[in-house]
């Protein structure tokens, strides 16, 4: 008998879940007669595309005027013109002699004085490049206006000049600048001993050329070094960037170099946003998607569709340039976008290499965005997007989208691919 129960009792057993399972296949047919512990069947792998985006606008001035680390200086005909504008506002007026106690009134300044640049890259194959240092101080209405010093490029202004072949385009170069000249600003009363200059790049023959320096915000900005006597024994004297101008002690650091742009490309047509340039833009992108798919659903895949605009006008429209997708931080208590703009994060996804004067349809992956935004409250994590260039404020490349203002079938569109969550059933 006790055999006979050893061999029954597993028959048992099994039976009795096949029952269960049984029991469960037949309620799932009968939808909420379905027991908690019986899932519903799962649904299929859904995808969709649809005009997710909301809101699309291009925002300007990325960096900030003065906050710069390098500065882009470039001639590139009527398509782009950019001029660096260093000040030099704390000028010496005294000097040492060898084992002298006193201080000497400068009265002279020796020749060989130069304005040193620290060179990120030039062109360093072909044409040779001119480099010009120009005298731009207004006397004060460059303080209201710092854009001013860009109509100061003017023949009566220069102050010097160097042409220097491609291959010593590297590392440091010397521009040696007029000693009678910059004599004159330091003798000259206060507020006058200051010297402010605007560089500009060249070529002989008219070419495109462009050259990247660091700026005072790397801790390399160009330098003034002079002599201020006929004896050589007195050291040289060395003057970094330096404003004075305005009061607020941030502004006028940035103030101390900048970079700005004379001559820019047609503005974006009606239709279009634009990434990248001078000043350096960004396209912000707010998106409206169903909490259906975001809260209750797996996001398997997520790809913003773009369709590219050929944009002939930008600088080496030929070249490639990088677009990478950043998550906009700011809460919706941040109404300016420009200051939204500065509160992103990456995201993860790879930047797209694109060529200006291209079209078609682009696409980028953004699947961890919209995790992100899972199970969030809007109101505090805004379904915003941004794209920036990778070269951002120093390279004058750009990439124009059609915006939502443009014909349907150019506009921006999201396509998700996405498991609906299974759901039980209640008895």
């Amino acid at each position: 008998m006790k055999s006979w129960f050893r061999y029954a009792k597993p028959l048992a057993v099994t039976a009795a879940i096949a029952v269960a399972f049984g029991a469960c296949n037949e309620q799932l047919d009968g939808g909420d007669a379905c027991p908690i512990l019986c899932p519903r069947p799962g649904e299929a792998i859904r995808d969709t595309t649809f005009f997710a985006i909301e809101v699309d606008t291009t925002v300007e001035r990325f960096p900030a005027l003065g906050a710069e680390r390098q500065l882009f200086i470039a001639s590139f005909g009527d398509t782009l013109q950019t001029r660096a504008i260093v000040r030099y506002d704390s000028l010496p007026t005294t000097f040492h002699h060898a084992n002298s106690a006193t201080d000497s009134t400068i009265e002279f300044v020796d020749t060989g004085s130069v304005v040193k640049l620290s060179i990120v890259t030039g062109d360093t194959v072909g044409v040779p490049t001119t480099v010009e240092l120009y005298d731009v101080d207004f006397g004060g209405d460059d303080d209201i206006d710092p854009t001013l010093p860009g109509t100061g490029f003017t023949p009566d202004r220069l102050m010097g000049s160097r042409t220097i072949p491609a291959d010593s385009m590297k590392d440091t170069v010397s521009v040696p600048i007029d000693n009678v000249k910059l004599l004159n600003k330091i003798i000259a009363p206060s507020p006058g001993n200051r010297l402010r200059i605007g560089i500009r790049v060249t070529t002989p023959g008219g070419e495109s050329i462009k050259m990247l320096a660091n700026s005072a915000n790397a801790g390399a900005g160009a330098l003034l070094i002079f002599r201020p006597s006929a004896d050589s024994t007195v050291p040289l004297d060395t003057v970094g960037p330096f404003s004075k101008t305005p009061s607020e002690t941030a502004i006028a650091n940035n103030l101390a170099d900048y970079l700005l742009v004379t001559t820019s490309p047609p503005a974006a047509p009606p239709g279009v946003v634009r990434v990248g340039g001078l000043p350096g833009r960004r396209i912000y992108y707010r998106f409206n998607i169903p909490a259906r798919i975001l809260d209750s659903s797996n996001v398997v895949r997520a790809t913003l569709l773009l369709t590219q605009r050929p944009n002939g006008f930008s600088p080496t429209p030929f070249d490639t340039t990088g677009i990478e997708p950043v998550g906009v931080m700011a809460g919706n208590t941040v109404t300016d976008l420009e200051k939204a703009l500065l509160f992103i994060a990456q995201t993860g996804a790879d930047s797209s290499r694109l060529v200006a004067a291209d079209s078609g349809l682009r696409s980028m992956e953004m699947v961890r965005v919209l995790k992100l935004w899972t199970n969030t409250d809007p109101l505090r994590t805004p379904r915003a997007l941004a794209l920036r260039s990778t070269t951002e404020g120093f390279s004058g490349k750009q990439i124009d989208f059609y915006s939502l203002e443009a014909p349907a079938a150019l506009r921006p569109r999201l396509r998700i691919t996405y498991l609906p969550k299974p759901t039980t059933g209640i008895p």
